[in-house]
Formats: C-alpha cells, structure tokens, sequence
C-alpha cells in the first residue's frame, strides 16, 4: 500500500518500504496474540541445565556447567537454543510483553503494524502505529511504538516510540545522545516486568507525544539553517570520520583491516553527500541542516553495506541509531 504525498505541488509516490516490514512482517490484526501468529511469534521459551562433555581415557565425561542455563524456544515441536543466562534470570514470554499493549489497542490508541525476530529469536519485537504525526517541510511523519524483548539476557523488555518520514521510509528512533539519551525510553528489567500498569501504559504514550513534539520543533530549527555542499561535505567526513595512520594516506599502505575501514567510511560519506545533494527525497529539503541529517538516516537505513536484512534489523535493534544522533549533534551546532 502506497502512501502519497505532495513535494512541489507534484504527487509523489513511497519510494520504499519501512525498515521494520523489510526485517520482519506486516501485520493486519486486533490483538498481539493475532499479530503475534501471522508474524510466527506465537512460541514460548523455557530454561533448561547445561553440561558439557569431555573425553578422558575411559570414554566420556559429562560436566554439569554450574550458574549458567540455556534459553530454549519451542515452536512447532522444534526447539532450538536462542540464549545462555544465569540462574537468577527470569523468563518473559513473548505474549507476556505483547499482551500488555493491547490495551493501547482496545483504546484506539494504536493499531499493530509488523513484528518479527532476529538472531534466531534471541529477540523479538512488535512495531505499532499511533494516531499521531507531524508535518515537516510539507513532508508527513508518523509516529510509531516499538516494543522489544531479548531471550538472552541482553535486553530488558524496551518500550520506546520512532518516528517515521513516510515518502522515505527514514526511521527515526532518537534525538539525543549522552547521559540523556534514555529520556525517550520505557525500560523493564525481566525480574519486574510481567504487566504495565495503567500508568505504565500512560508514561508511554506521553514519552511518544513529547517526542514527537521535540521532532517537529529539532526539525524546525534544522529547516532554516542553510548547508553548502563543502559544509555538508564535512559533516559526513566527521559523521564517519578516519584516525589519522587512515586518512587520508594512500590505500596501498594500509593494513588490510585499514583498508576496509576507509573503504567503509568513503563509501558512506560518498553516498550520503550523494544522497544531500541529488536524490528526490531531498527536493523540498536540500540545502538545510534537516537535509543533511535525513542523508544519513537515509544511508544508514536504506544503503549501509550490502545487506538489506542487517541494515533492517539494525535499524530495529537501535544499533543505528548511534551515528544518526551523531549527525543530529553535528547539524545542531
């Protein structure tokens, strides 16, 4: 389905799909437990002892392995191993997480929207689209609620909202960096996190709207500073910048891991100065420090290597999201 929007008085057509439906699968559904079966969630996980075995002179020996549990995911009669945790830790079934959204559902407050997993089900998450969003240079963004939990004791249960330019597909899931960079985070550890409270569910549909409220006003400010192309050009040389034995010095003296690491940063700061200065989804904001932010949202989600999939689930997981905020700080100076 096409979203259409207007640049220059022109209708243009979506250019792509959002990040979360390229890493997972676009729901239609009412609840969490139908969002979760059409997306193939609808699985438990359970802990199980671990031992080892050794080979001694006498055959083998079997070593129970102590303070330590595997996490198993059972689907479908199969199980596989997604995790290794200590005792302490307390399992948190997918539904136990989804269930307790549905109450933004039953309001009308959200509607489901994708879900999936990576890393083998290690970690899963569930996308919602809200009834609230911006305009931005005539562009429309929506706002959307992530939410995410990890089977293998890296993640706590992660409820936080992203905002998306719809005619790019750019994901945005953070505005700030540094000691405040969880300011738009809901976050529970697995010992405590079996239901939100009406509260709960409150304190986050307020840290959407706050975000979004923030975006449109860090968006604003952005639209009307204006970067020429050798400022831009700079951004991105500090967006992905080089230590000095990389910079600059001749790629047949370097290391094979050097060589790799320039030929990244090159490449990045290539496309997305390429990005800033020719592609249509900058045409009603080339030339604004908003520009040059949305270039490296836009190669991070939709360019980055060679790997639609890992870009995606980067994009999901936040590990993106570091050098977005990074060239947020930079276009705000």
């Amino acid at each position: 389905m096409s979203t259409m929007q207007v640049h220059n008085n022109q209708v243009v057509e979506r250019m792509r799909k959002s990040t979360w439906v390229k890493a997972g699968t676009a729901v239609n559904a009412t609840s969490a437990a139908s969002a979760a079966k059409q997306a193939g969630l609808d699985w438990t996980v359970s802990l199980s002892d671990m031992e080892t075995t050794t080979l001694t002179s006498t055959g083998v020996n079997r070593l129970h392995i102590p303070n330590r549990q595997a996490v198993i995911k059972t689907h479908n009669n199969e199980q596989s191993v997604v995790g290794v945790v200590g005792t302490k830790y307390k399992l948190v079934q997918n539904m136990e997480v989804f269930n307790a959204i549905d109450t933004l559902v039953d309001s009308g407050d959200a509607r489901y929207t994708a879900a999936g997993e990576y890393n083998g089900g290690s970690n899963v998450w569930m996308v919602l689209a809200l009834p609230k969003g911006v305009q931005v240079a005539g562009d429309p963004h929506n706002a959307f609620l992530l939410v995410k939990t990890g089977h293998d004791g890296s993640s706590a249960v992660i409820i936080k909202p992203i905002i998306e330019r719809l005619f790019c597909a750019n994901q945005i899931n953070r505005l700030i960096m540094g000691k405040n960079k969880n300011k738009y985070t809901y976050s529970m550890k697995h010992t405590t996190n079996s239901k939100l409270s009406i509260q709960d569910i409150r304190n986050i549909t307020q840290l959407t709207y706050t975000m979004i409220d923030d975006y449109q006003t860090i968006a604003n400010n952005l639209l009307g500073k204006e970067i020429e192309d050798e400022r831009a050009k700079n951004i991105f040389k500090q967006v992905w910048a080089l230590p000095p034995e990389v910079e600059g010095v001749a790629h047949e003296f370097l290391t094979q891991g050097q060589k790799r690491q320039q030929t990244i940063a090159m490449d990045a700061r290539k496309n997305a100065f390429d990005i800033f200065a020719y592609s249509p989804t900058q045409e009603n904001i080339r030339n604004t420090a908003f520009g040059v932010w949305q270039a490296v949202i836009e190669h991070a989600d939709h360019h980055a290597g060679k790997d639609t999939m890992k870009r995606s689930i980067n994009a999901i997981s936040g590990k993106s999201d570091r050098i977005k905020s990074k060239a947020l700080d930079l276009v705000l100076v």
